[in-house]
């Protein structure tokens, strides 16, 4: 008996130190429920591999509805890669405790009844490594821990090429002051957020955009003195003269036909978000989109107020000059954006990948030729 007491009193002791250690052990092991208290769907619902020339990139978000009526934290995202023949070929794992990331900290919950965005948190893989479909599990628990879900979703990517013979919308030598890395405000748009949710919006377009400025030789893209990044943010970005990139020729991308174009705005990086009720694309200040006839579109946005030289419907061929680079809508300073989508509107259409022809990328003194590839934030290119 005094033997059996001592193996029942250690294996007590030992379950409460693991239950110490790993605060959800016994609960995920003995207490987990149906999964329908979480519904788990990806945005879009086709999943693009953007393959660059080191990385193959993964550009999506989860969206975790909670159907039930307590708050939900997410505890754990694991992924696993595995190849055609279904053998693993990479895993990884965030969670608040060892790997916190932006995508998954402390504060990762979900309310009751509530919709939670997820950007994908591992979204850059090497060029050897095979994606044929991605095994998500998700861990998610109770706040007090005591109950526990475990939720698998399945990812079967795609590469995706450009339909469109694409060149870069600039010449002279430019930077891509912002693309649409994880860290990009392009990827981080949050459509569950209630500023866009309000709206209608169900979609990022501009999930793929680019922001075009021009540079001199030292990468600086502005005159006179240097500015603090503050000053954008508070709208005191200064005469837009100053910027090498204001007023400088906006071409076409690609052949195609002039789907969309609007003018009269004043290049006062302002716009009123109440026109947003009537005119959904009118954050972009002045704008031209070009149909490119095979279910992709070029948006060029904040261009300069008339400078605009297309009417809709008008056809235009690769490198015509239509526009001037402006700060109309809702711009920091002088830029352009461009992004490839795939529609005309704001609320329901996704962005697409772009490969562009024939650039060079800069890279110090050394210059490379590029037949045709993908372009990043940082890059410093200009046009062959």
């Amino acid at each position: 008996m005094k033997f059996l007491r001592a193996l029942y009193l250690f294996i007590v002791l030992l379950t409460t130190l693991r239950a110490r250690c790993h605060p959800h052990m016994n609960e995920f092991a003995f207490n987990q429920p149906a999964n329908d208290s979480i519904e788990i769907t990806v945005q879009p619902q086709i999943v693009f591999i953007e393959e660059g020339e080191f990385a193959q990139n993964l550009n999506f978000d989860f969206l975790l509805t909670n159907l039930s009526a307590t708050k939900l934290f997410i505890r754990e995202i694991e992924l696993s890669v595995f190849d055609k023949s279904g053998k693993l070929a990479f895993r990884d794992f965030r969670n608040p405790y060892e790997r916190e990331s932006l995508e998954l900290n402390s504060q990762s919950f979900i309310n009751p009844k509530g919709v939670k965005l997820i950007f994908n948190p591992f979204y850059s893989f090497g060029k050897n490594i095979s994606l044929d479909h991605l095994l998500y599990s998700f861990t998610i628990s109770s706040e007090n821990d005591q109950v526990y879900y475990k939720i698998n979703h399945t990812i079967h990517p795609a590469v995706y090429r450009t339909k469109t013979n694409l060149i870069l919308p600039l010449k002279g030598r430019m930077l891509i002051w912002d693309g649409h890395d994880v860290y990009s405000h392009h990827r981080r748009m949050d459509v569950t957020n209630s500023y866009f949710a309000n709206q209608g919006t169900k979609a990022n377009y501009q999930r793929y955009g680019y922001d075009f400025v021009i540079v001199n030789d030292s990468g600086t893209m502005y005159r006179g003195a240097p500015k603090n990044v503050s000053d954008w943010y508070r709208g005191k970005a200064g005469d837009n003269n100053d910027y090498y990139s204001f007023g400088v020729p906006v071409y076409a991308t690609g052949n195609g036909k002039i789907a969309d174009a609007y003018d009269g705005k004043p290049d006062d990086r302002q716009f009123d978000n109440k026109e947003l009720a009537t005119r959904e694309k009118a954050y972009g200040g002045n704008y031209i989109i070009i149909d490119h006839g095979n279910g992709e579109f070029s948006w060029f946005g904040h261009l300069k107020q008339g400078s605009i030289r297309v009417k809709i419907g008008q056809v235009v061929k690769q490198g015509d000059i239509i526009a001037a680079v402006g700060a109309s809508g809702s711009s920091l300073f002088p830029h352009l954006h461009y992004e490839l989508r795939n529609g005309t509107g704001a609320k329901n259409v996704e962005g697409l990948p772009s490969e562009f022809n024939g650039f060079i990328k800069v890279l110090g003194a050394k210059k490379i030729n590029v037949k045709k590839g993908v372009v990043h934030s940082g890059d410093v290119l200009e046009r062959q």
